[in-house]
Parts: C-alpha cells; structure tokens; sequence
C-alpha cells in the first residue's frame, strides 16, 4: 500500500501543543511530533478496542511482550528476555526517576534534548554537562574534558543515542568509549534512544548491546512516540538486564502508575505490524533532510549545520548573517516558531522540526530568508 504524507490534517483548536501554542500566521516547527497520520494499524487496533466499550484496570498482556522481543531480535539482533523490559509512562519521567539511582550527580554532554538537561535539577539533583567535540558540525564524545569536569559523587551518565539535536549515530567504537569511560569512573549510563528507528545513515547500536559492562550498569529508554507519531498514546520501556538495577529503578518509580488499554493497543500495531508504514515514511524523511540540508547550503552558505545521520530535527546556526539571528528573531520577523538552541545548550542554534509536509519546509525557508536578509536594522537578543 502506498501512504501519503504530503495529505494534510488540521491540527489547529484540537488542543495541539505544536500548533495550538502558535500565535496567529506563524508556521509552527518546533517541538518533536510529526505532522502525519499515525500508522493505519494503529487506528485498527485502537478502533476494535473501543468497541469492547469497557475499560476497566488493564494488564499488560503477552502480546506486547512478544512484539518487543521480536523488534529487537529483528531489527538488532538482540536477545531481550520479557523480563528485562519494564512498561514505564514515558521517556521523560523515566529520565526524572533515573537521577536518583546512586545517590549522586549526573553527567551529560552538549548539545543534547532539553528533557534529558533537566530531568536530575527537577528531581533535585545535580547535572554536569559538557561540551561535544564538533570540529566541521561533526558531534563526537570529547572524554578528556569529560574525565576533567567528573566530581567524586557523579554516578550517572546521560546519553542520547540518536543525538537529538545534530542527529548523530554513534558508531559501535564510539558507544564501546562511553562504556569503557563509565566503567572507569563506575558510572550507570541512561540511554535516551526515542529516535532509535529514525535513522538515514550507519546502523543504531543499542547500549545494552555494547559489551559487558554496558549490559549490566545500564537503563536503556525507548518508546514508539516518535517514529510512529503517537506521543500522546505513547507505549514506552525501559531495558534493564540487571536484576539489581531493574529492582531499584521500579522502586524509585513507584508512582509510574499503571498501564492503559489504549496504550498498549497502539504499542503493539506500533512494534509488530507498521514496518511498511515506517519504512515508507523514513524515505519521505529523508528526502525531507536532503531537500532541507540543500536548500540551507544554497540559501545561507555561512550558517552552520550538521549532516544529519538521524532524527527529524535539524540543527542550525544562522549567527554568522548575525548574532541577533536567534529562535526569538526568527519568530518574531519569519513568524517561524522553532526551537531556542539554548535549551539545549547552545543559544546559536536553533532546531528545525522537518517532520512535516515538504510545502511547509519550502515556505518556512522562503519565511527564514527574507527575514535574515531584510534585517540590517535588526541588533542585539531577541526574547519570545
């Protein structure tokens, strides 16, 4: 069957945080959904579910279990017991709860997602970052400056693999550096992989996967919110193979609460029956970051950009054309809403959501070009 994503649905006064949090005229690609319906199986699911009419507590069942296993089995040749996965609300809770685990400070790199900066401070802890390698907008681990900032009660180390935001996949190499520096320094290592299925370029590497030490002092995040579009009938987990690991990271989220009907309808079309969708989509994506990386080279040759390996979500420095060109800027003179870099680490950059329809691409770059352009009387910061 051949899906169509340039078909556009309304999203406006459906209580949609992308569009809905727009003011009036502007073009709104910033937070990471999709402009796409979800995968057709999981209406199917989600419909014959609501036709039972009761909703009573639910379990999880086997079903999910099964589609989980196999997705890892398939796709990355990995064998995950049922017993190593644990149903969670969310990616980002997950994040929260995982600061906890040792009692200490955490650790992460940047650029890195906003969430993921912030979930130690909001549950009361303390969070280190450090600045990426990026020589030529190529994002790599720097683990001299990373050894350099540890403190003695730091136990945790956040990855996000895919990064969001420069859209790395980190090469087994890479991945086998970061377990040799947490073993070092006796860290657990978070793995955020949301965009884990999102990937254009190499090959994504669970964490889990990458040796020994990896596997036993690792909680690896996944969730099927941001390839098929279903953030908020989200089916999350977390990978936990050691035992003693797994305990302590269920009794810090006692309050995850309970799973739904809905959810896990929508987990199963997701993981075990959408492969076609997904893969028809990710071409329509990745000719969505080829057409996009073109045109930002052809319209704005001194602005700064990664070559994205992954993720719907380019990131961008306009600050050569000036330094007052920041996500404020660009909102207030392109009326494009798009993510501030500073929530990520780098206030020179903003992030582009292109998980949408090619024509809003096209118009959000006609928008961005004039605005940079036509702005010699525009100085200094701009606030939303």
């Amino acid at each position: 069957m051949k899906y169509d994503f340039d078909k556009v649905t309304d999203r406006v006064g459906t209580n949609c945080y992308k569009w809905d949090m727009a003011k009036e005229g502007e073009l709104p690609m910033w937070v990471a959904d999709m402009d796409f319906e979800v995968p057709p199986a999981v209406i199917d699911r989600v419909e014959k579910r609501l036709k039972h009419r009761v909703f009573g507590y639910t379990r999880p069942g086997n079903e999910i279990f099964r589609c989980l296993t196999d997705w890892f089995a398939d796709r990355y040749s990995a064998d995950v017991p049922k017993e190593w996965i644990r149903l969670i609300s969310g990616i980002v809770p997950a994040l929260c709860v995982a600061s906890n685990i040792g009692g200490g400070a955490s650790m992460t790199c940047v650029p890195n997602y906003s969430s993921l900066l912030t979930a130690p401070k909001n549950a009361g802890n303390k969070m280190i970052t450090v600045p990426m390698d990026h020589e030529n907008e190529y994002y790599t681990f720097d683990f001299d400056k990373m050894q350099a900032a540890l403190t003695p009660d730091t136990k945790i180390f956040y990855l996000c693999s895919p990064l969001n935001p420069a859209g790395r996949v980190f090469t087994l190499d890479e991945l086998k550096a970061v377990s040799e520096f947490a073993r070092k320094n006796e860290l657990i290592v978070i793995s955020d992989e949301a965009h884990c299925e999102v990937v254009f370029e190499g090959k994504h590497i669970p964490f889990f996967t990458v040796d020994d030490y990896a596997r036993e002092n690792s909680i690896t995040l996944y969730s099927n919110g941001k390839m098929c579009n279903v953030a908020d009938l989200i089916l999350a987990f977390a990978v936990i193979p050691n035992r003693k690991l797994r305990k302590e990271f269920m009794r810090q989220g006692y309050a995850f609460g309970m799973e739904h009907a809905l959810n896990i309808e929508a987990g199963i079309a997701s993981y075990g029956e959408s492969d076609e969708w997904k893969e028809q989509l990710l071409t329509y994506l990745e000719g969505n970051r080829d057409y996009l990386e073109t045109e930002l080279r052809n319209r704005f040759p001194k602005a700064k950009l990664p070559h994205l390996e992954a993720t719907y979500l380019q990131w961008v420095d306009f600050t050569p054309y000036g330094e007052h060109i920041n996500a404020a800027f660009l909102r207030n003179h392109a009326k494009v809403f798009l993510t501030d870099g500073a929530d990520f680490g780098d206030p020179r950059y903003v992030r582009i959501n292109f998980g949408t329809q090619r024509a809003n691409i096209r118009e959000m770059l006609d928008r961005v070009e004039k605005a940079v352009f036509d702005s010699g009387d525009a100085s200094g910061p701009e606030k939303y």
